[in-house]
């Protein structure tokens, strides 16, 4: 008989993962860690779309000439 694999959560402290439950994994064991995005914080998605609407605004303010915009129709 086979064991099903489980799943064990944490969180890194000082590089190392540190289990919400104490565990102790045989040496060799085999594991697959999966990272899971932390959310932004309010004040951090304010300021990612304040720097996407000004690169806008940047590429907006290229003269391009003879060129095609980058990601135009085509």
């Amino acid at each position: 008989m086979t064991a099903k694999p489980s799943t064990v959560k944490g969180i890194v402290r000082g590089g190392v993962v540190v289990f919400d439950v104490p565990t102790q994994l045989p040496e060799g064991t085999e594991v697959e860690v999966t990272a899971v995005p932390l959310p932004f914080t309010p004040e951090e998605q304010a300021e990612f779309e304040a720097w996407e609407r000004l690169s806008d605004e940047a590429w907006e303010q290229i003269d391009w000439g003879d060129q095609e915009e980058p990601n135009a129709a085509g």
